[in-house]
Formats: structure tokens, C-alpha cells, sequence
């Protein structure tokens, strides 16, 4: 049967099956250290921006970006089934738990919906640095910054409540990889900071470059919650 340490490591989805639906093109990775975990899925048909900021998009294109999704929190598995509770979301609030029955097939990690028909099949990317999980904080926003020597992937955002498409994007997703002492994004749920430093580190201690709407970025030291 599942267990927590089943589940450590990096995971990236295949695919995921419901009635009259199939996607295979969405980008999903799912990062779990211990208990905490951070997850990240962008669409891969968003469009491609990298020139000027959220601020200079009409409505039609931040509405297509708001199809990404991210999350992030802690994960309890008892009997086979893992529920992941979501300390922050992208989407806002959830309408149920997520709660994923866990099973091999063979070297496929398969999630059955238990509140939500659907099937989804999980790979594991090939071993890394071991990970590590921090739940994090900067002002009233919190989060989880799940990272090794070599990734990471953080989410950070206001408590998941109903909000307005702006404060939507006050919300970050990133997933990337260390330059030395910076964070490249490769995924993020603002395009602008895909192929940028979003984060710095130094010994044990973080700074998030956040995005700000109207363009640029604003530094932030991120305060690890014990």
C-alpha cells in the first residue's frame, strides 16, 4: 500500500484521463519533500511572451493565462489514498478535497480521483539531489519552496479565497533550475519570468525576485515558517 516516502521526489504527469477528456500536452510537475509539496501545470499552448509585463495584456490573453494552476501544502496518506490540503491555490478557493487513490503499475505512479472521476499517471524524473521542503512566508503571503542542489519549485500566494484577476497574479509559480546562486524559471504562472532568476541563495536563506504586475520585479527575503 502507498506510503509518504512512496511518494518523494519529482513527479511528472503523463497524462491525465476523465470522461470525454484527455489531455497529454499540459505541462505537470508535482515536487513532494516529506510532507510538503509544491505543484505547478501550464498549459502548453499559452502563449509566448517575453517582451513587457501582465499590465500591457488585454483581458482575452490574461484570461488564457489563468488556465495555468498551481498549489502547494502538506499531503496526509492513510489507506491507499493521499489527500493533498492546499495551504494556497491559484485557482482561489476549491469547491473539494483533493484526494488521489495511489497505485503502481509497474514504474507508473496511477492517482484515481476519490471526490472527482478521473485517472492520472505520474513518472518519476530521474533522481537528483535529494529534496528539501521549507514552508515559507514574505508579508501575508505563504507558501512552500520545495528544492535540491539542482531544482526547485515554489508557490507562494494569498490564503485561496475568491479575488479578482489581478490579485490573481500577486500569486507565483515557478519551477527551474540553479545557475550557481541563482533560480532560473523554466515554467512559471507569469510567462515574463520564464528564462529569469526568480530566486537567489545563500547558505540557507532565500530571496524571491517577485514580478510585479506593471513590470520589473521587487526583492524579497523569504521568512522560513517553522
Amino acid at each position: 500500500m502507498i506510503t509518504t516516502a512512496d511518494l518523494q521526489g519529482h513527479w511528472r504527469r503523463d497524462w491525465i484521463r476523465a470522461p470525454d477528456f484527455e489531455d497529454t500536452t499540459t505541462r505537470v510537475h508535482w515536487l513532494q519533500a516529506g510532507a510538503l509539496f509544491a505543484d505547478l501545470r501550464v498549459p502548453a499552448d499559452l502563449p509566448a511572451l517575453q517582451e513587457g509585463c501582465l499590465a500591457d495584456l488585454d483581458a482575452a490573453t490574461l484570461q488564457s493565462l489563468l488556465r495555468a494552476e498551481g498549489f502547494a501544502g502538506e499531503i496526509t496518506v492513510a489507506r491507499g489514498q493521499c489527500t493533498w490540503h492546499r495551504a494556497i491555490n491559484w485557482q482561489g478557493a476549491v469547491a473539494r478535497p483533493d484526494v488521489g487513490a495511489m497505485w503502481f503499475d509497474g514504474d507508473v505512479l496511477i492517482e484515481d480521483g476519490v471526490h472527482a472521476d478521473y485517472r492520472e499517471a505520474w513518472l518519476a524524473e530521474p533522481p537528483t539531489a535529494p529534496l528539501r521542503g521549507h514552508r515559507i512566508a514574505w508579508g501575508d503571503m505563504t507558501g512552500v519552496l520545495v528544492e535540491s542542489d539542482d531544482r526547485f519549485l515554489l508557490g507562494i500566494g494569498l490564503a485561496p479565497i475568491d479575488r479578482h484577476v489581478r490579485d490573481t497574479f500577486i500569486s507565483f509559480y515557478a519551477l527551474g533550475t540553479w545557475d550557481g546562486v541563482q533560480g532560473i524559471a523554466e515554467l512559471a504562472t507569469d510567462p515574463f519570468a520564464m528564462g529569469k532568476p526568480v530566486l537567489d541563495r545563500a547558505n540557507d536563506s532565500f530571496v524571491w525576485h517577485a514580478p510585479l504586475f506593471t513590470g520589473g520585479t521587487e526583492s524579497r527575503p523569504l521568512m522560513k515558517v517553522r
